[in-house]
């Protein structure tokens, strides 16, 4: 072993083993090295993920935006006060309300911080008010001058991406769209560390939620900068996202969603003051969180079968949101049915050894040449690779199988002679680029494991969706929609090429964005589609898989590709 940095230990045995030659280019293990002093730590740039790319925009099947908003601006003038008879700034503004609004003004409530701007706005315009009425019973916001614009803003909070989208509500227009990492990956990767985390550590869950919300008000502040208008503009939101980060943005204890039988704090969409969870908009204005449907299917589902219309549909449409948590929807207008399978984060680059998030110098798409098998790789950014995505290792993989050096079991061909397809510390392995072609000083790779990681992962989408079809009994699916940025960027005749889902012919299949996101946005904007996402919720059927015998009899027959050969081809 070599010497150790000053104030590091010496590598152990299990460094050695797993890190082998690495050891001596300066890799240690973080797990099993503890600083004892100062120290320098350098990370490699295949692990710093900077220049994320991450979906915001939704396809053209998204359903068009109609604004219906539960928010009214009025204009009024409130006469100026005189000494007798004596009325109070908040009564002359009911009265004026009164003239102009078919209502009852004395069943309007003001928000105590409506009230206590509220002599200062009366004196600032010459008694020139414009107010928002929220479900024409509350006064939300009241502010000096003629009529003003209304603004909301709705998130979707991923496990790993937040994104933001700023809108005029009046005209349905997108003002701003910003996206951020989820700041709660430094307490875990995936939603089952975190609640351990929150678990574990006494201040875990106010670690969480404070990650979270902060991570909102940036997005928020610079959206709003994007507008040209103050935060405290914004007057409603919206935020959607799976049943964790529902409870990490609640404060709610998430424990028991780890455990059988998985089950939510609340199911049912509720409305809160945003100022109750620390979110820096209007002070009296709210945030809406839409219904979940289970443990493991939260409001981003919903929201995507809102966004998708596929509640309408004639057709049998498979819905799947690819993702370490793939949640998958199957029906029509008929009957729904839905379920989570724990693919594991091979999808999004997780255990796959050069893998990687979605940024610059990630493989995205590969191309083998017919006869030589040289390698043409697309990078996200144009960059020289430093890595591998996860729509990468999907079309690495049906290339590989196309071309006979993947067989039926996930195997490489060991018949196939090729410089690319060699030994490596982990067995076979396939070179997707060489050292000088790359910007980490070694060679990028496809590792038997890697493949073994991407059929586990593929085989627990198709046999959950496999399992809806089959109770559902409404046929094969006539369409496939691919949501978020795990499925987007797939390639149809790759997912085909894998048997990614059942009846997954590439003219089915198609990529419809970020569809919780824009189902967010329907809803801020329209107040109706909160009671359709209620409706969704209630009538949509929950498949839990941990309890269904076939499931499992079904991901072991989904443990290979159905589209490769047993015996390779000849080059």
């Amino acid at each position: 072993m070599e010497q150790a940095e000053p104030g590091l230990p010496p590598p152990t045995e299990k460094e050695g083993r797993l890190l082998g030659d690495l050891i001596h280019k300066g890799y240690r293990l973080a797990c099993e090295t503890p600083a004892s002093g100062a120290s320098e730590v350098r990370f490699p740039l295949a692990s710093r993920h900077h220049g994320h790319v991450i979906l915001t925009a939704p396809a053209a099947l998204s359903a068009a935006l109609k604004p219906r908003p539960n928010l009214e601006a009025y204009e009024v003038i409130v006469p100026e006060p005189v000494l007798a008879p004596p009325v109070a700034d908040r009564e002359r503004l009911l009265q004026a309300l009164g003239n102009v609004l078919a209502l009852k003004s004395r069943r309007l409530q003001a928000d105590p911080s409506v009230l206590r701007r509220l002599p200062h706005v009366l004196r600032s315009a010459n008694h020139h008010v414009t107010v928002v009425i929220r479900n024409r019973r509350e006064i939300v916001d009241a502010r000096p001058g003629g009529r003003q614009r209304l603004y909301g803003i709705a998130f979707d909070v991923g496990t790993t991406t937040v994104v933001g989208y700023l809108l005029d509500l009046q005209s349905g227009e997108t003002l701003a769209v910003r996206s951020a990492l989820n700041p709660q990956a430094a307490y875990g990767a995936d939603v089952i560390s975190r609640i351990t985390h929150s678990m574990k550590q006494a201040a875990g869950l106010v670690q969480l939620q404070a990650a979270v919300v902060d991570c909102l008000n940036r997005i928020t502040a610079v959206a709003s900068s994007d507008a040209g208008i103050a935060p405290d503009d914004i007057v409603e939101a919206c935020a959607v996202g799976n049943t964790a980060m529902h409870h990490f943005l609640f404060g709610l204890d998430p424990r028991y969603l780890a455990a059988a039988p998985y089950p939510a704090a609340l199911q049912r969409g509720q409305e809160f003051r945003a100022r109750d969870f620390g979110l820096n908009i209007c002070p009296a204005g709210y945030i809406y969180l839409p219904p979940l449907k289970a443990g493991f299917v939260g409001s981003d589902a919903i929201a995507c079968v809102v966004a998708t219309r596929m509640h309408h549909s004639r057709l049998p449409t498979l819905l799947v949101d690819l993702g370490t948590n793939g949640e998958i929807v199957y029906g029509n207008r008929e009957k729904m049915a839905c379920c989570s399978t724990a693919a594991g984060p091979a999808f999004e680059g997780g255990h796959i050894r050069w893998g990687m998030r979605a940024a610059n110098g990630a493989i995205e798409r590969l191309r083998l040449s017919p006869g030589s098998l040289e390698v043409e790789a697309v990078t996200i950014g144009g960059q020289r690779p430093v890595g591998i995505c996860g729509s990468g290792l999907i079309s690495a993989a049906a290339e590989l199988i196309r071309y006979g050096v993947l067989l039926q079991t996930g195997s490489f061909n060991p018949k196939l002679q090729h410089p690319r397809l060699r030994r490596g510390r982990d067995g076979w392995e396939f070179v997707l680029a060489w050292e000088p072609e790359t910007d980490v000083g070694e060679d990028v790779v496809m590792t038997q494991k890697d493949v073994s990681e991407l059929i586990m992962a593929k085989a627990a989408i198709h046999a959950g969706a496999s399992l809806l079809i089959e109770q559902l009994g409404i046929g094969s699916p006539a369409r496939i929609l691919m949501a978020g940025a795990g499925g987007n960027y797939i390639a149809p005749q790759d997912a085909a090429a894998i048997g990614l889902l059942p009846g997954c012919g590439q003219e089915r299949l198609q990529g419809v964005g970020n569809a919780a996101g824009y189902g967010a946005c329907m809803m801020l904007l329209n107040s109706s589609m909160r009671g359709t996402a209620e409706r969704i919720s209630r009538r949509i059927d929950y498949l839990e898989l941990a309890a269904e015998k076939r499931f499992q009899e079904l991901f072991v027959s989904g443990m290979f590709f159905p589209s490769a050969s047993d015996y390779g081809n000849e080059f």
